[in-house]
């Protein structure tokens, strides 16, 4: 059973047990906020506690910190991390990590990191975010026994190659995402049978303008008119007016399906009323893309920009395709190639979701990331955790 307190602007999470080690996991964002920062959270928090582990979450409660966006002041993270065998802090997390970092520093406990992803902004924005990385960042990632990074191959492309890195991909519930054939979505949503539906799923907010759908509208305005496809935009928030008029615009208007935000239990259904996913990332603020494995195991191919870390997810010419950051062209052609090729499709869709069951299995993960906590010393012995 979970239990809800809420003290000093942070809202801790907390189970009724006492597994072998007490860890407590920090975040800016936690469900039912979407996201792919809380989603994470929250399977690592219900894998760790099926493994008897006892975990508690710590994250703001909005109406009460002092916050701006999904950052908030938290100096209340100093006394309220002690105790713990394990701080596990998900990164970014503006207002917090520097606490959460202090509160290690404090009372010895072993600093885990997870890196999810490096914010990018312009403007005066832009100016906090870097100063933040040339004054605070050194001091957190080097206070931290260990970080975890979706890839290596994200993590050298932001700098971390001189702290402690260790691989740690996302998981997918592959019993919950399933291939299948949402027909009567598709009739609901005007889609014909010789359709090839794209679909998209992402927030349509300031804090993920780096999705790309903007850019995607423009390439699919290109395709040869007498084509048969459609597009399926899941995710809402306060961009979403201005991407419909986009759509409209371009005239685009009965071939995009705008369905906002699609509950947990529908978006299964939702990923089998498709053919293929779509990842258009502007930037590197995109880092993983929990979306492609959902796609993965829901049988679909992807396309995805070629961004460090999201193009880990994408076996080029077997589950889908790379394509060029912000090239509106290379989209169209990306797209056009699918659209005709039914069978390719459908073979990469078949590739997607065996890769999804080998390699990202959420019980496997699970234990590793169990390993990696038990490989840290914490308060000079950890042999009982071994030998349990």
């Amino acid at each position: 059973m979970l239990i809800q307190l809420s003290v000093y602007g942070c809202v801790e999470s907390n189970s009724s047990f006492v597994g072998n080690m007490k860890i407590a996991h920090v975040t800016c964002v936690y469900p039912p906020y979407r996201g792919g920062i809380g989603n994470t959270v929250k399977d690592y928090t219900e894998g760790l506690r099926s493994k008897g582990e006892d975990v508690h979450v710590f994250t703001p409660n909005y109406k009460r910190a002092l916050s701006w966006g999904n950052a908030a002041f938290m100096p209340s993270l100093l006394w309220r991390l002690k105790g713990f065998d394990i701080i596990h802090l998900h990164y970014p997390f503006y207002g917090g990590a520097f606490f959460a970092a202090l509160a290690s520093t404090i009372w010895k406990t072993p600093l885990v990191v997870t890196y999810h992803m490096r914010t990018e902004a312009s403007g005066w924005l832009g100016f906090i975010f870097k100063a933040y990385r040339v004054l605070l960042e050194p001091y957190i990632f080097g206070d931290a026994q260990l970080i975890l990074a979706s890839s290596i191959d994200y993590a050298d492309s932001v700098g971390l190659e001189s702290y402690p890195v260790s691989a740690q991909a996302f998981s997918v519930d592959a019993e919950r995402f399933i291939p299948g054939n949402q027909d009567a979505l598709r009739e609901e949503l005007g889609i014909s049978p010789e359709s090839c539906s794209f679909i998209f799923v992402g927030g349509l907010d300031d804090a993920h303008y780096f999705k790309g759908l903007g850019e995607l509208l423009k390439s699919a305005s290109k395709l040869p008119k007498d084509e048969a496809w459609d597009l399926i935009v899941v995710g809402g928030g306060n961009l979403l007016a201005s991407f419909e008029k986009q759509a409209e615009d371009l005239h685009l208007g009965d071939r995009v399906h705008f369905l906002g935000r699609v509950s947990d239990e529908d978006l299964p259904r939702t990923y089998q009323a498709a053919d293929v996913h779509v990842l258009p990332s502007i930037n590197q603020s995109e880092a993983f893309g929990l979306v492609t494995l959902e796609a993965a195991a829901s049988g679909l191919p992807s396309l995805v920009s070629d961004l460090p870390g999201v193009r880990t997810l994408v076996e080029p010419e077997k589950t889908g395709l790379v394509v060029g950051l912000n090239d509106v062209a290379a989209w169209t052609r990306a797209m056009q190639r699918v659209i005709v090729n039914g069978q390719e499709r459908r073979s990469w869709g078949a590739n997607a979701r065996s890769m999804a069951l080998e390699a990202y299995d959420g019980k496997t993960l699970i234990q590793q990331l169990i390993l990696s906590y038990k490989s840290l010393k914490v308060g000079g012995s950890y042999e009982d955790w071994d030998n349990q």
